[in-house]
């Protein structure tokens, strides 16, 4: 009985003198400030072994035997992942049948509303009468991503075509996300205190500014930190679909003609690349033949009268010598 009250007794003084220190209002304000959910349990037991025993009640029993071993805290939940998705089709169709399909799908989307699906981006290309290529990039809901997909292969079965190529990419974005948010925990805890310091103290002007220019950048940091953070909760929350339409005309693809008929079409190719040659050599050759044609034919009708004139002096020439 001595021991227990002995021990009360210690706890009790602890308790006072923890009572007598500062007061709450500096404990508050101080950097050092106790987490008073971690003392509170110890004043508890010290209140607990302060109390007198009811009459009835038996002999208390020594310290050591009613204190309880320290219970152990609760382990943390697991991190939910945080990935992005990004779903990549490639269709083969015939090439009446991809503008049609396409501009179904991307209407399709824009139906939906901008809260479930938003059109990235479209792009459509066409070479000659049965040669294009056409790409759409959506970004959506996963539930309307799970739809879109399931009846993607009939609609491109139902359009003459079907899917060439199917590719799944994931991004995990947990550790970004979860750094960005206690970066973004520390800057606000930062920028408020740099805002009470300038509400709460004065100083030099000089101080007073440097302290303005660090709030500033604390706050850039923290829109930044902000929209990052954003960004990247949209990339996990929605998935990005890339669609690539292709379509190419051929000419009897199985056909036993089909190396005579390349023959053909290489030949005809070629017999006009050579009649495109010849235009293109006249046509730079007639300046020449206009220019040049005039003064050969003076040149040589000056030449042909110089010989009759040296062979008429020549015949004159020949009596007065006999």
């Amino acid at each position: 009985m001595r021991k227990t009250v002995t021990a009360a007794l210690g706890l009790l003084l602890a308790a006072s003198a923890a009572g007598c220190g500062q007061p709450a209002g500096e404990i508050a304000n101080s950097d050092d400030a106790v987490n008073m959910a971690i003392v509170a349990p110890a004043a508890d037991a010290a209140a607990d072994l302060a109390a007198p025993p009811p009459a009835s009640a038996a002999p208390a029993a020594p310290a050591s035997a009613t204190v309880e071993p320290p219970t152990t805290a609760p382990a943390p939940a697991p991190q939910v992942a945080r990935i992005a998705y990004v779903y990549r089709y490639g269709l083969e169709l015939p090439v009446e049948k991809a503008p049609a399909l396409m501009a179904r799908h991307e209407q399709a989307c824009s139906a939906a509303g901008p809260a479930v699906c938003q059109v990235i981006g479209s792009r459509s290309s066409r070479y000659g009468r049965d040669q294009l290529t056409a790409q759409l990039e959506i970004r959506a809901t996963p539930a309307f991503i799970a739809a879109f997909r399931a009846r993607l292969a009939g609609d491109a079965e139902a359009a003459g075509g079907r899917i060439a190529q199917a590719a799944t990419e994931s991004e995990d974005l947990t550790r970004a996300m979860v750094d960005t948010e206690a970066r973004l925990r520390a800057l606000t805890t930062l920028r408020d205190r740099l805002q009470q310091l300038l509400a709460t103290r004065s100083g030099p002007l000089a101080q007073l500014l440097a302290t303005e220019r660090e709030l500033a950048r604390v706050q850039g940091e923290l829109d930044a930190a902000r929209s990052s953070l954003e960004l990247m909760r949209t990339r996990v929350a929605t998935s990005r679909l890339i669609i690539e339409y292709t379509a190419e005309g051929q000419l009897a693809p199985d056909s036993a003609f089909r190396p005579a008929t390349e023959a053909l079409d290489n030949a005809l190719t070629v017999f006009m690349s050579m009649v495109g040659a010849l235009i293109l050599f006249f046509a730079g050759a007639l300046p020449l033949v206009l220019v040049g044609a005039p003064l050969v034919w003076f040149v040589l009708r000056w030449r042909r009268r110089e010989r009759e004139r040296r062979a008429a002096a020549k015949r004159a020439a020949a009596p007065a010598a006999t």
